[in-house]
């Protein structure tokens, strides 16, 4: 379990350091290099070997490479939006090696807002190791918040490392719901509504259901649903577009934003090059904000 986890941390961490590399579309994340292994460094550093792989990557998940760019971005833009409006608190649901506590210190600061960064315990003390190796010490505004999500209570361990539930939050939940069933979301947003301050706020990505059900065949649909299987991570959970207000709507939220692929293209793709594969985003794909209602 521990070196799954820490793998799959540090493959989302290769996708936007590889991003960061490229003249073309240049991606946002510029410290997530800082936190790959050796062999995982050379390979984005070599161009060579990065075509290679990314090839491989456009393979096997056509359209995910494209969705990884356009999620940092969407969520970069959320952080800084939700802090200029007062958010006290920026909470990281399976925080993996994100890095946004460190690209937006200054900012954080600011705002005098705090960083809670949520994962399983062996992701969690590799994190910070690899924090301590390269800033020399942990931030005082990150709180690094174990959770093994089979036995430990989200609330109590967020309130052991000083989580306030009754400020504004920014809450970031990236690239998790299609692996939850239905009832595990359900759970995590009835934790942001009932145990967060006024104006609190959720990012999300999430897919069509079709996907979900073998429907879909479009671009990418099918690769991907054999490849998330062959690892032995099913998709699970999937709202058609017509689906998410309502759903939203019954776990007391409502729909802010809402980026599908062709909007994702037109706000963070204007400038890629047409003939790319790797900046293809497919159509089963969206990121939704949504605000606790009252």
């Amino acid at each position: 379990m521990s070196k799954k986890a820490s793998r799959t941390a540090e493959l989302a961490a290769l996708a936007r350091a590889s991003q960061h590399r490229e003249p073309a579309l240049r991606g946002p994340d510029h410290v997530a290099v800082r936190f790959l292994s050796a062999p995982l460094k050379m390979l984005v550093a070599l161009e060579p070997l990065r075509r290679v792989a990314l090839k491989l990557y456009a393979k096997l998940m056509p359209g995910a490479y494209a969705l990884v760019r356009a999620r940092t971005w969407a969520i970069d833009d959320f952080v800084q939006r939700e802090l200029r409006g007062g958010a006290q608190q920026v909470v990281v649901l399976g925080a993996g090696y994100d890095t946004r506590a460190y690209r937006f210190a200054e900012k954080l600061r600011a705002a005098a807002a705090r960083v809670f960064e949520v994962d399983a315990p062996a992701t969690s003390r590799l994190k910070q190791a690899k924090v301590r190796r390269l800033f020399g010490s942990l931030p005082p505004e990150v709180a690094y918040v174990q959770v093994d999500f089979e036995r430990d209570s989200l609330e109590e361990r967020l309130t052991q490392a000083g989580y306030s539930t009754s400020v504004r939050t920014a809450f970031l939940w990236e690239g998790v719901t299609y692996y939850l069933r239905q009832s595990a979301v359900e759970q995590v947003l009835r934790f942001v509504r009932e145990r967060s301050g006024p104006a609190s706020a959720i990012i999300f990505d999430l897919i069509h259901r079709g996907i979900v059900e073998g429907r879909d065949t479009s671009f990418g649909a099918q690769q991907q649903r054999r490849y998330v299987r062959s690892k032995g991570e099913p998709f699970l959970f999937g709202l058609d577009p017509e689906e998410l207000p309502g759903f939203l709507e019954q776990n007391g939220f409502g729909l802010e934003e809402v980026l599908d692929a062709d909007a994702m293209a037109a706000r963070y793709f204007a400038q890629a090059p047409k003939d790319s594969e790797l900046h293809r985003l497919a159509n089963f794909n969206a990121i939704a904000v949504a605000r606790a209602k009252g």
